[in-house]
């Protein structure tokens, strides 16, 4: 208990323009002590911040000398400060910034720019930013200039308007914890990212989401924060990191290899609440008129009787609307790529896959076709190593997981893009895309994938594609013996068979003939 009660007499909030200003920290010396890392934010995070603080005061209707509301606040996270036992030569103790380095470097040259730009004299009014002393390292000094300098630029942009400092000095705070003793701050930040507070991309997701709801909406945020609870947090993990920002990225021609923190503005869209946003761009009025006219039309009475509830025209790649929509289009992503990952061909009831897959398997062993050759069936039985006479052994290597994550993610976006047009064409030439991949090389990694998409990128061309036709009229690349790097063909058995009888993979005997005659 005494531990609890030393940090909570250290437990203050402060407004911006008391946490870095010299008032605070009179006869102290505010450093950052050399054991801490570089600072490393980048323009990402610069630009974040901002449009986080322009957000916040477009939504309150902020305005210069507003009185300070503390339910209306915007808290920009926690400081963690160690304050030493001794002074230095003038009197003045040291005070050790053991964590939130970096958003308080990043505020400083905030201020340093506005005080520079001699813009907002009435604002800084009375205002010294505080000087804060830095450990001798080039990565940091380097960060702060270039920094800086882009920072400049914004502030002498009109978006950064008085109301936008305003806001930021008077309505902005942080939680500021000063602890004695060093082993007790580093205790405290610790515990901070154990017990979860160092959110996962997904969780940051939610909460930005979840403030731009409608205000006629906010009856609706406790059913969808509960709904997203009851979801399994490896699987939400999964389905961001291996589905749906790889996707986006791949789509647009981008790299992926790791979903971080720093990539979830690639989930963060348009808002299209009005009471937000005063300002409309003629690119979201499409938007709009899909996302009003879904609404109204299961909002009308009619529905009452009809039950006939119309769903979302979502597209994996489409511009995302803030808010409901969002959890709306988890949701259904979610729900479609479920038979994909988990054997579904396989169990009672029907799915998308399921349905296409023996549909053709029913044709194809009708008496009105006489084609023996694989089915898209027999191709998903294989990779998920349920097809007798088609064996693969090691379908659970990380580099075939690899594989088959690809494989899953463009039968995904072609189903999302023309449905069950053609599919059982497209997954036999998705798969003999995909699997190429694992054929040719020993070893497969998240490199080799980049590496793969990037030579021959189906992502970017399917969304390109008008028509199935489009999208599957490009040969494909024949195998043979010398482009086959894999050490041990046995452990893919079930894939060379399927490569062979569709006649992308030329056996040793078929070349040895063919030169021959």
């Amino acid at each position: 208990m005494a531990e609890e009660s030393s940090i909570n007499e250290a437990y203050n909030v402060l407004k911006i323009s008391s946490f870095i200003s010299t008032k605070e920290y009179s006869n102290k010396k505010l450093v950052i002590p050399i054991y801490q890392r570089p600072y490393r934010w980048t323009e990402n995070n610069i630009i974040d911040l901002l449009t986080d603080l322009y957000y916040q005061c477009t939504r309150l209707g902020h305005n210069v000398g507003n009185v300070y509301n503390p339910d209306n606040a915007y808290r920009l996270g926690t400081v963690v400060l160690h304050l030493n036992q001794h002074t230095d030569e003038a009197g003045q103790t040291q005070v050790d910034l053991v964590d939130g380095q970096q958003r308080t470097l990043t505020l400083l040259l905030l201020m340093k720019a506005a005080v520079d730009s001699k813009r907002f004299k009435e604002q800084l009014n009375g205002f010294a930013p505080v000087e804060i002393n830095l450990p001798d390292c080039s990565e940091t000094q380097k960060n702060l200039s270039k920094n800086l300098a882009f920072i400049e630029r914004h502030v002498s942009s009109p978006e950064f308007t008085p109301e936008v400092l305003d806001f930021l000095l008077h309505h902005c705070e942080v939680v500021q914890v000063t602890l004695h003793d060093l082993s007790e701050a580093f205790q405290f930040f610790d515990s901070q990212n154990s017990r979860g507070l160092d959110l996962s991309p997904h969780d940051l997701l939610k909460a930005f989401h979840l403030r731009e709801f409608a205000t006629s909406e906010d009856s609706l945020k406790e059913s969808v924060v509960n709904q997203w609870e009851q979801k399994n947090t490896k699987d939400l993990k999964l389905l961001f990191s291996n589905y749906l920002y790889p996707i986006r990225q791949w789509s647009l021609g981008k790299p992926h290899l790791h979903f971080s923190k720093s990539d979830i503005h690639v989930f963060k869209g348009v808002n299209l609440n009005s009471e937000y946003y005063l300002q409309s761009y003629p690119f979201q009025q499409g938007l709009k008129i899909i996302h009003n006219t879904v609404d109204h039309y299961n909002q009308h009475t009619h529905r009452t009787f009809d039950q006939q509830i119309m769903e979302y025209p979502f597209q994996i790649t489409q511009t995302l609307i803030n808010g409901r929509r969002f959890f709306d289009w988890v949701a259904y992503y979610q729900t479609l790529l479920d038979p994909l990952l988990n054997n579904a061909i396989e169990e009672k009831g029907d799915n998308w896959l399921k349905a296409v897959l023996y549909q053709q398997e029913k044709l194809q062993k009708s008496k009105h076709s006489k084609v023996s050759r694989p089915t898209a069936l027999t191709i998903v039985q294989t990779i998920d190593n349920r097809k007798d006479g088609y064996e693969y052994s090691h379908w659970w290597r990380q580099g075939d997981r690899y594989v088959r994550r690809m494989f899953n993610a463009l039968v995904l976006c072609y189903y999302d893009r023309f449905g069950e047009q053609d599919l059982a064409r497209a997954i036999e030439y998705i798969f003999i895309w995909a699997y190429s991949l694992r054929l040719q090389n020993a070893s497969v990694y998240l490199e080799s994938v980049e590496k793969h998409i990037r030579h021959d990128n189906l992502f970017m061309r399917l969304q390109q594609s008008l028509s199935p036709v489009d999208f599957l009229n490009k040969p494909l690349q024949q195998l043979n013996q010398k482009n086959v790097k894999i050490r041990n063909l046995e452990t893919v058995a079930g894939i060379k068979t399927i490569f062979e009888e569709l006649g992308y993979y030329i056996s040793k005997q078929v070349m040895e003939t063919a030169n021959v005659q």
